[in-house]
């Protein structure tokens, strides 16, 4: 989906109603703004309640077929 939203001169910008419903945002959440300088790209999104809640379980799917217990064994063993 790609909309357009223009810059205001008091540097505001209006998020269109259809992004708002999808991504479920009401008036006075937070948002948290990242310029991404390798791809020259603005990156905008919710600020979560609790970072440590929000990132449980990241990359889980990584340690799928590895046995943990083996693997920092081998890890403490090659220092």
């Amino acid at each position: 989906m790609s909309l357009v939203s223009k810059l205001n001169e008091d540097s505001s910008i209006k998020v269109p109603e259809e992004i708002l419903k999808k991504a479920g945002l009401e008036p006075g959440v937070n948002m948290i703004w990242v310029y991404d300088e390798d791809n020259s790209q603005i990156l905008l999104m919710q600020k979560p309640d609790n970072f440590a809640k929000s990132l449980k379980g990241l990359g889980k799917e990584l340690w799928q077929d590895i046995d943990i217990n083996s693997y920092v064994k081998e890890e403490r063993e090659s220092c």
